[in-house]
């Protein structure tokens, strides 16, 4: 039996699980138009789409590395706003905060 190795570029079905927690209710509010997937040799990324808007405005990506980044497009570049070495912390921006959080960031 030949074994193949799982490229470290390439969203693992849990990073997809993470993803689409965070993704459902966007979509299905109507926050986000939809989402493209990309995919090469050196990474497995996720374009979101914005209503009304003709490009994707964020991008998460997985990288060669095996690292995780998010980042935002306004019109001149993207500009990252979250990374982390799993899938779930760098999604953390997009994760609601509970009630004892916000009252710990506020001290």
């Amino acid at each position: 039996m030949t074994v193949v190795a799982f490229s470290r570029a390439r969203f693992t079905p849990s990073d997809l699980v993470e993803f689409e927690q965070v993704a459902e209710p966007k979509l299905r509010l109507g926050h986000w138009a939809g989402i493209i997937r990309e995919s090469g040799r050196d990474f497995d990324r996720l374009l979101v789409l914005l209503p009304g808007v003709d490009r994707p405005v964020f991008r998460f990506e997985r990288g060669a590395g095996g690292t995780y980044t998010l980042c935002f497009n306004d019109r001149v570049g993207w500009y990252g706003i979250g990374s982390g070495p799993s899938a779930a912390e760098c999604l953390a921006i997009w994760r609601p905060r509970t009630r004892k959080s916000r009252s710990t960031a506020a001290v």
